[in-house]
């Protein structure tokens, strides 16, 4: 194999999949990249088994065709240092991987390419499309609300369906819920569910750009989900199991809840948890006709108290949250002037947009 690139290609090529590596596998050749040379392409995979990314490259000039696997971090730190100038890439018959960038010269050893996992050809029965951003923006909306525990390892990723040309995501950790949906279109008449592990959902968030690009999803035999998009193309493994039945539980609209400005109830409930501890994480939120405040009063810190201008039909009340889940679910949202749908210090809030909504539970006041 022998192959010259631009160092700035080289360089993305690289970053694009080397986030798929697992580096405590046990399994060497796991912790490599497989470089591959076609006449036009130059292809570069990376896995851990569960999920696996590759990214095609088109090529100006014809290569000599061939593959190597290589070391992923020290590669990817190697042509990181190399200045923007053409890189060679010549692999020898003891899979060692010659370097020449200008008058700099890395010697590589490598694995066999044999041994690198195959990243399968496959034929796609049933496809959608959708847009980049609004497959980022489904992401955004509700990845935040994965569970981090091991208890319940289905709530460990987020929820992909699809049904009557809506794609929607959610995700709970049994606390708090996040659901988006955005309008896709493709070859597959079939509704479907698949559970994508976090990772996936990770690297997802990371590889889409801004751009009107549009995504192809294909659900797969063996239980896997690809994503394509440029000249990246994301395989994973699903999570085995049932996802929740999320929507018994979301509340019927109501116009009985704050109205208020996201920004500066943001800022109050982050400048309010400075009070919480690891033991006592709850604020509270007194709710009234012109104000909500914001407080937290802890024995060994001190207390905090904000008061915010807003608006609030019903009775008076006091209701307790983990800050953390308001923080994730306002960073989530674009407008400026939200409403809060609550109904009682038992029920859950509600902050519900056009196509999609965060649900919160309440904490028990101490």
């Amino acid at each position: 194999m022998r192959v010259t690139i631009e160092q700035a290609q080289l360089l993305k090529s690289l970053q694009t999949v080397e986030r798929a590596i697992n580096e405590r596998s046990s399994l060497p050749i796991l912790s490599n990249i497989l470089l591959e040379t076609t006449e036009k392409e130059f292809i570069v995979t990376a896995t851990d088994l569960d999920v696996g990314v590759q990214y095609r490259l088109p090529l100006v000039q014809p290569a000599e065709q061939g593959s190597v696997t290589l070391p992923a971090k020290r590669l990817t730190t190697i042509i990181r240092e190399l200045p923007l100038e053409p890189v060679t890439l010549e692999a020898k018959k003891n899979h060692a991987t010659s370097l020449l960038c200008g008058n700099i010269h890395f010697r590589v050893q490598g694995l066999p390419p044999e041994d690198f996992p195959v990243f399968p050809a496959f034929e796609y029965e049933q496809t959608l499309t959708i847009a980049q951003p609004l497959l980022k923006a489904l992401i955004a909306q509700t990845s935040f609300a994965m569970s981090m525990e091991e208890t319940r390892f289905i709530l460990n990723g987020t929820l992909l369906s699809y049904q009557d040309g809506v794609l929607t995501m959610a995700a709970t950790d049994g606390r708090r819920l996040a659901v988006a949906g955005a309008a896709a279109s493709g070859t597959t008449t079939q509704p479907f569910k698949a559970v994508l592990p976090a990772k996936t959902v990770r690297e997802l968030a990371r590889l889409l750009v801004d751009d009107e690009e549009m995504v192809m999803v294909a659900p797969l035999k063996d239980n896997q989900v690809l994503f394509r998009f440029g000249g990246a193309t994301l395989l994973t493994r699903l999570i085995d199991g049932q996802f929740p039945a999320y929507e018994p539980v979301i509340p019927a609209p109501t116009k009985t809840g704050i109205r208020c400005f996201r920004q500066p109830l943001h800022d109050a409930i982050r400048r309010v948890s400075l009070m919480t501890t690891a033991t006592s994480q709850a604020i509270v939120f007194e709710v009234a006709a012109d104000r909500v405040i914001v407080s937290k009063e802890s024995p060994e810190l001190g207390s905090a108290r904000e008061e915010l201008e807003a608006t609030y039909p019903g009775q008076p009340m006091t209701v307790a949250f983990n800050p953390e889940f308001w923080l994730d679910a306002l960073r989530a949202i674009d407008e400026e002037e939200i409403l809060i749908e609550l109904t009682a210090p038992d029920k859950p809030a509600v902050l519900r947009r056009e196509h999609a909504l965060s649900l919160i539970l309440p904490m028990k006041l101490s």
